[in-house]
């Protein structure tokens, strides 16, 4: 087991534009937008694969990736060059063709010069917009005891809510006979027929079979080279192809609620996991603020980071990032205050996201009026308000 984990390459896919993040994708990859004011989201993908003895990391990047590059450089360059373990980042190189990553599959295949000189004996792609806690040791057992060519984590939902996943469908041994992406009558369990098996995207390969899938992929002309849609459904008639049950928290982070959702569930007693967790920590780059200062007001069920000046105002419900000011009289609420932004006094904030550095003036009011904040703001479905990163009232 042990060995199987020095053995494999862990590649995470971090080039998707997420544009249904925006504007929070405006100057930054989706992997490394904030999260609960301490983290990127990347984090949490990284820290699995750190957890679960896997130190031979590479990030496929590609859309605006400075910002994730930088983190990367900051807070994740821990191994030292002679040890042959590595977090290294791996961009659209034109080594194979002269476009950038067209799809999941063909940012690993564009790749298989690198997964070739690594020589791993498995290959674990992972997604790096997911926030989520998992020992992937235990797929690799299961790899083990099965013979597998892949296998897939899964996670049961309602079959009714099936309609943004990839669905799976196994036989009574939890072998994978199906694989259809996002489809309008889901097949369900052996187990329970009202729920189905949705892909978790961590695929974990057996080398050889990843490549040669991979290979014939790029030959078909008409295939949109992503894992869901063509490798996998193809794969399955042919390989050893199980899936692996996840029980516990898990969230995609793609659209501008379910990343306010996701922060906002930290926030209940019933918090999804546990971060204060010894055994299972979540590494990030910590920046140098000094301790957060507090001037009297009101702060309840809020996370408030360090550096921060907090004085005279009421906080509920929110998450505030570090460098953050909230002046006399301001209140926040269900909101989420991300690095350096200002909130002036007597100011008024309800659900909403306030990107870095931008500065709520005094006694103005975000949250309240649907038809004044779209003029100025992107609402969501939720009516979540946006504020861009670095606004400035014009």
């Amino acid at each position: 087991m042990e060995q199987l984990s020095e053995k494999t390459l862990v590649m995470i896919l971090c080039g998707g534009k997420g544009e249904r993040l925006y504007p929070l994708t405006k100057d930054r990859a989706k992997p490394s937008v904030p999260f609960l004011g301490s983290y990127r989201i990347i984090d949490f993908s990284l820290s699995n694969a750190l957890n679960s003895g896997l130190r031979r990391i590479a990030l496929l990047t590609q859309y605006k990736s400075l910002s994730l590059e930088r983190h990367i450089l900051n807070g994740w360059n821990i191994f030292h060059s002679e040890s042959g373990d590595f977090i290294i980042s791996l961009p659209a190189q034109g080594r194979v063709g002269d476009h950038w990553y067209e799809g999941t599959a063909d940012a690993v295949f564009q790749n298989i010069y690198s997964i070739q000189q690594e020589a791993p004996s498995a290959v674990l792609v992972l997604s790096g917009d997911h926030i989520y806690k998992s020992d992937y040791r235990k797929i690799l057992k299961i790899y083990l005891e099965r013979d597998a060519d892949a296998i897939i984590l899964a996670k049961t939902v309602p079959a009714s809510e099936t309609g943004r996943f990839g669905v799976i469908e196994v036989d009574q041994e939890s072998r994978i006979i199906g694989f259809v992406e996002k489809p309008k009558k889901p097949p369900v369990t052996p187990w329970n027929s009202s729920l189905s098996l949705v892909s978790m995207g961590v695929y974990l390969f057996r080398t050889p079979a990843l490549i040669k899938a991979l290979i014939q992929d790029a030959r078909n002309q008409s295939s949109s080279h992503d894992f869901g849609r063509d490798i996998l459904p193809k794969l399955i008639h042919g390989q050893r192809i199980y899936a692996h049950l996840f029980e516990g928290y898990w969230e995609d982070i793609g659209t501008i609620d379910a990343y306010w959702k996701a922060n906002m569930s930290f926030l209940s007693p019933q918090s999804p996991f546990q971060l204060m967790d010894q055994v299972w920590p979540i590494r990030t780059y910590k920046p140098q603020y000094p301790p957060t200062l507090f001037l009297g007001g009101e702060i309840t069920n809020s996370i408030i980071g360090s550096g921060c000046v907090v004085s005279g105002c009421a906080i509920r419900n929110s998450i505030i990032s570090p460098g953050v000011r909230v002046k006399e009289g301001a209140v926040v609420e269900d909101s989420i205050i991300l690095e350096g932004a200002q909130i002036g006094s007597g100011a008024k904030v309800r659900r909403a996201i306030i990107d870095k550095f931008s500065i709520i003036p005094s006694n103005f009011a975000l949250g309240f009026d649907d038809l004044k904040d779209s003029k100025n703001f992107k609402l969501s479905k939720l009516g979540i308000r946006v504020v861009p990163k670095n606004w400035i009232p014009g």
